[in-house]
C-alpha cells in the first residue's frame, strides 16, 4: 500500500482529469470545480482525507480523558488525551460492527464504550474485552484505528492517510514562531459556527487576498495594514513608506526576541504560511480602536508584537496578536456548503468582565467573517450560472489565490 485512502489512489475520472488539464493558470477555476458532487468527492479523498488538516487545540483536551470529535465527510475522528498525558487521535469507528462510538462533540471519559454492543476501549485505543474465546481473535488486533496527529505549539493537525505527506518544515516553523504566544496555555473565550452556502475553495480563496478589502471591510481596514501594502504594490512611490513601517516593526520584534517579517506576508512553504506582520502604526493589536482587547497572552511581555499570521492549506488560518488570537477551521459539507468554526482565544488566566469582554473581543473578526461569507455566497451563486466564464486574476493582488489553486490542482493530479 502507498499509504493513501483507496479513493485517493484511484485515478481521476476522465471528466475531472480533463478539467484539471484544461485549467488556465493565472485565472479562476471553471464552474464544475465549485458545483459538482464528483469534484467534491475528489476534494475530500485527495485533499482533506490525505493532507494535514487542523482539528482543534491541545488545551481542549487538557486532562486525561478529555476528548473532542470532528466529522470530515464520511470520516469521524476522536482526539483524546490518554492516561500518560499523550494526545492521540483515532477513527471514531468500533472494531466490531462499525458503529460510531462517540456521538458527542466533546467531553471527558475514563474509557470509550460503543453504544451498540458495549465494546470498551482504553484511552490509548486498546480493546478491553477479551475476544479470544468468543470471537476467535486476539483483542490486540482490534484496537481503535489510529489517526496521525501532530501538535504544533498547541495547534493539533491530523492526517487520515496511512502515510501522511511530509509536514516537518511547517511543524518546525510554527512551533518556533508560535511558542512565545503559548497557545497551550490559552482558552476559547468565544466560538461561533458559521454555515456558508459556498464551496470550501471559494471560502479559502477569499482568505487568500485583500483585493476585496477596501470596498467590503471597513472595520478590518482600520486595524490591518493590508490595504496600504496592496497600494504600495500597485504604486512604487508608496513602497518606501511601507518599507519604513516594516523596518520599524521588525526592530521592535527583534527587541522582543520575536521573529521578523516583511510587507508581503508571503507564503513560508508551498501549502503553509507562518509569518509575523505589523499592525497599523499607533495600534497595539488588531482591534477597532487599536487598544488592547485582553491581557497579554502567553509569554509575550510587551504590547504590539505584530500579528503572527498562520495559514495551512486546506482548512486553517489564525491571526495571533499580543493579547488574543482569532482563527477559523473550515470543514467542507457539500459542493455548495462549508462549515466554518470561528475561535477567539485569550490567555488561560484572562477573566471575562475584567480582562476582556465579548462585545469588544468579537466585532472586528465577527463582522469581517460575516462580510466575507456574504461575498462567498454571492460568488457561489454566480459561478453556478451558465453565464459564468472565469476572468483574469490580478497579477499583483491575487497572486496568493493563484498560488492556492496551483497547489490544489497539483494535489488532484498527484
Amino acid at each position: 500500500m502507498d499509504g493513501t485512502p483507496l479513493k485517493a489512489r484511484s485515478p481521476l475520472t476522465p471528466e475531472l482529469a480533463r478539467l484539471v488539464a484544461e485549467h488556465r493558470s493565472g485565472g479562476p477555476l471553471v464552474s464544475d470545480f465549485y458545483v459538482t458532487p464528483e469534484v467534491f468527492d475528489a476534494d475530500l479523498a485527495r485533499i482533506f482525507h490525505r493532507h494535514w488538516v487542523f482539528a482543534g487545540y491541545a488545551f481542549q483536551v487538557a486532562k486525561p480523558g478529555d476528548f473532542f470529535t470532528w466529522r470530515l465527510g464520511a470520516e469521524s475522528i476522536i482526539v483524546v488525551r490518554d492516561r500518560d498525558g499523550e494526545i492521540r487521535a483515532f477513527h471514531n469507528v468500533c472494531r466490531h460492527r462499525g458503529s460510531i462510538i462517540c456521538k458527542t462533540e466533546h467531553g471527558s471519559t475514563h474509557r470509550f464504550v460503543c453504544p451498540y454492543h458495549r465494546w470498551t476501549y482504553e484511552l490509548d485505543g486498546s480493546l478491553v474485552l477479551d475476544t479470544r474465546r468468543e470471537f476467535g481473535v486476539d483483542r490486540d488486533t482490534l484496537a481503535l484505528r489510529p489517526v496521525a496527529l501532530e501538535n504544533a505549539a498547541g495547534l493539533l493537525f491530523v492526517s487520515l492517510a496511512d502515510s501522511p505527506p511530509d509536514f516537518s518544515a511547517a511543524l518546525a516553523t510554527i512551533r518556533r514562531k508560535m511558542k512565545p504566544h503559548a497557545i497551550e496555555r490559552a482558552k476559547i473565550a468565544h466560538q461561533v459556527d458559521y454555515v456558508v452556502k459556498a464551496n470550501w475553495k471559494i471560502v479559502f480563496e477569499n482568505n487568500r487576498e485583500c483585493y476585496h478589502c477596501p470596498p467590503n471591510h471597513k472595520e478590518y481596514n482600520t486595524a490591518a495594514y493590508d490595504v496600504q501594502r496592496d497600494l504600495a504594490m500597485l504604486d512604487p512611490t508608496q513602497q518606501p513608506a511601507m518599507d519604513a513601517i516594516v523596518a520599524r516593526a521588525n526592530a521592535r520584534f527583534r527587541a522582543l526576541g520575536l521573529d521578523e517579517g516583511d510587507a508581503m506576508s508571503t507564503m513560508t512553504g508551498a501549502s503553509w504560511r507562518c509569518h509575523r506582520t505589523p499592525v497599523m502604526e499607533g495600534f497595539v493589536t488588531q482591534s477597532l480602536d487599536g487598544k488592547p482587547l485582553s491581557c497579554l497572552m502567553g509569554d509575550i511581555k510587551e504590547w504590539d508584537s505584530g500579528t503572527l499570521r498562520t495559514t495551512v492549506f486546506p482548512n486553517f488560518w489564525q491571526h495571533t496578536n499580543c493579547d488574543y488570537a482569532a482563527a477559523s477551521r473550515i470543514t467542507p459539507v457539500g459542493p455548495d456548503e462549508t462549515h466554518v468554526r470561528g475561535y477567539w482565544l485569550v490567555d488561560e488566566k484572562a477573566v471575562e468582565g475584567r480582562d476582556y469582554t465579548i462585545d469588544r473581543l468579537l466585532p472586528i473578526w465577527d463582522i469581517t467573517n460575516r462580510q466575507d461569507w456574504t461575498i462567498c455566497e454571492d460568488q457561489q451563486q454566480g459561478v453556478s450560472s451558465h453565464a459564468y466564464l472565469p476572468g483574469p486574476f490580478s497579477l499583483v493582488r491575487e497572486r496568493n489565490v493563484a498560488h492556492f489553486l496551483n497547489w490544489y490542482l497539483g494535489e488532484l493530479r498527484a
